[in-house]
């Protein structure tokens, strides 16, 4: 009732304020209409703009988002955080050379007459670390340790920089680095002792340079941190498959299958390891799960149709290859697969023609 009050005397600061009221309380359309009735006062606030493009952006609608988030920067070129929300936007619609401009933007604001300085800085260090992890993904770990060198420069001292330290390991330890990406591994576990992610990159790493049980520890711990996190176990079994310690590995495969069940990459592994294991029919019940979050991705419909070939599911072997094939006619592999099965099927005499 007091926002409502005051919307006689200042109408688009009440209804702002009744909008961030109302979004608290998860009134989400209220809150939404009362961010436009505000800009139906004043169209140029850039607080208001940015509060509606979250709102938007919070509820999928990420078109209208980036719009206000457009608008917002245009009525304060200095306002960093619609910067860092555009380019997360654009990162996950996978348009990562404009996210990378809209990031790079970001980071070059200056940083004097700031309505927020902590506030801008902490926005600017997401920009350089997200900016950082679009170069790591492109397999330019180089850049992406300039970057983010930038962001720990730029950090402001409330900034949690765990993440970014864990991303500084990884870069290093695809570069071969191993002394320095240790450091940041280590780094980022004492700045946040309970960090999932360094635990599992830390494990690999130890792993990786021969010490084996120290690792094995780091992958327990991430699964004793978060036991309802498939990833955890699908990293202890992944070691454990290396270790040659099968079953073990098998076992870990299902649990995180389980746990993350509409996550591909997860289901896809698990089948992979479940294969390695000798254990095919369980093999078989993954890479169908995993076929089915992703029915036109031809790896998945490959794998499929490789395991029941091996189970003897010859036709539907057969129908899992030609489906593959639809996606990616030129793949090798599965074209000499689909060879070798239809031999056998004619030897059955399942097939008399060939194709």
């Amino acid at each position: 009732m007091l926002y409502k009050s005051g919307i006689k005397v200042n109408p688009a600061k009440a209804w702002g304020n009744l909008g961030n009221v109302l979004k608290s309380q998860s009134k989400i359309s209220e809150a939404e209409s009362a961010y436009r009735n505000a800009l139906y006062y004043r169209s140029n606030m850039a607080d208001m703009l940015y509060n509606l493009g979250l709102l938007l952006q919070e509820n999928n609608r990420f078109s209208e988002a980036l719009h206000y988030y457009k608008l917002a920067i245009g009525s304060r070129p200095t306002l960093a955080s619609a910067y860092l929300n555009t380019g997360i936007i654009l990162m996950n619609q996978g348009k990562a050379e404009d996210a990378k401009k809209t990031f790079l933007k970001c980071s070059e604001i200056p940083d004097e007459n700031l309505k927020d300085p902590h506030a801008h800085k902490s926005s600017v260090t997401s920009c350089l670390y997200n900016l950082g992890k679009l170069y790591h993904e492109q397999g330019q770990y180089e850049d992406a340790l300039i970057v983010y060198k930038e962001a720990i420069q730029k950090m402001p001292r409330q900034f949690a920089p765990q993440s970014l330290y864990n991303m500084m390991g990884e870069a290093y330890m695809r570069l071969s680095r191993f002394s320095e990406a240790e450091h940041w591994y280590v780094e980022s576990l004492h700045s946040k002792t309970d960090h999932i992610p360094a635990h599992l990159t830390y494990g690999k790493l130890l792993a990786l340079t021969g010490r084996k049980r120290e690792a094995e520890k780091y992958f327990l711990k991430a699964i004793q941190l978060d036991p309802m996190k498939g990833n955890c176990y699908m990293h202890y079994g992944q070691f454990l498959l290396e270790e040659s310690r099968l079953m073990e590995a098998a076992e870990m495969a299902k649990k995180a299958a389980e746990l993350d069940n509409t996550e591909f990459d997860v289901v896809f592994n698990a089948a992979h390891m479940l294969r390695q294991a000798s254990l095919n029919e369980a093999a078989e019940k993954y890479y169908k799960m995993a076929a089915e979050l992703r029915p036109n991705y031809p790896a998945a419909l490959m794998n499929l149709g490789a395991i029941l070939h091996l189970n003897g599911k010859l036709l539907e072997a057969e129908s899992n290859y030609l489906h593959a094939l639809q996606f990616k006619p030129d793949d090798v592999i599965t074209q000499s697969n689909l060879r070798k099965l239809w031999n056998i099927m004619e030897k059955q005499g399942l097939r008399t023609t060939k194709t």
